[in-house]
C-alpha cells in the first residue's frame, strides 16, 4: 500500500475517533440531549418479520444512525445525512 493510502487510513481513523459534524433537512445536526455537533455513525437493518422468516434480511431496507460523542445519544435517519466534515 502507498503512502496516498496510508493517509488516507489515518485521516479516516482521526475523524471517526473524534466524531463528525453533519445536516439534515437543511439543518445542522445537533444532540437534543446535550447539544453536541460530532457524532460517530453506524448503518442499521431495519429487519422485518417476513422477512428474516424466509431468511432473506439483506433484502431489508437499512438506515443511517448518528450517535452523539459526548452523550450517546442516537438519531436514527431514513435518509443519510450529510457530512460537513468532509465536505468542507
Amino acid at each position: 500500500m502507498g503512502f496516498g493510502g496510508r493517509l488516507i487510513r489515518f485521516l479516516v481513523a482521526v475523524i471517526g475517533e473524534q466524531g463528525c459534524e453533519y445536516e439534515a433537512g437543511g439543518k445542522v445536526v445537533s444532540c437534543r440531549q446535550c447539544g453536541g455537533t460530532r457524532f460517530l455513525t453506524r448503518k442499521a437493518q431495519l429487519n422485518t418479520k417476513d422477512m428474516t422468516l424466509w431468511g432473506l434480511d439483506y433484502f431489508d431496507k437499512s438506515a443511517k444512525t448518528l450517535r452523539c460523542k459526548n452523550c450517546g445519544f442516537m438519531y436514527w435517519f431514513g435518509k443519510s445525512p450529510v457530512n460537513l466534515t468532509l465536505s468542507r
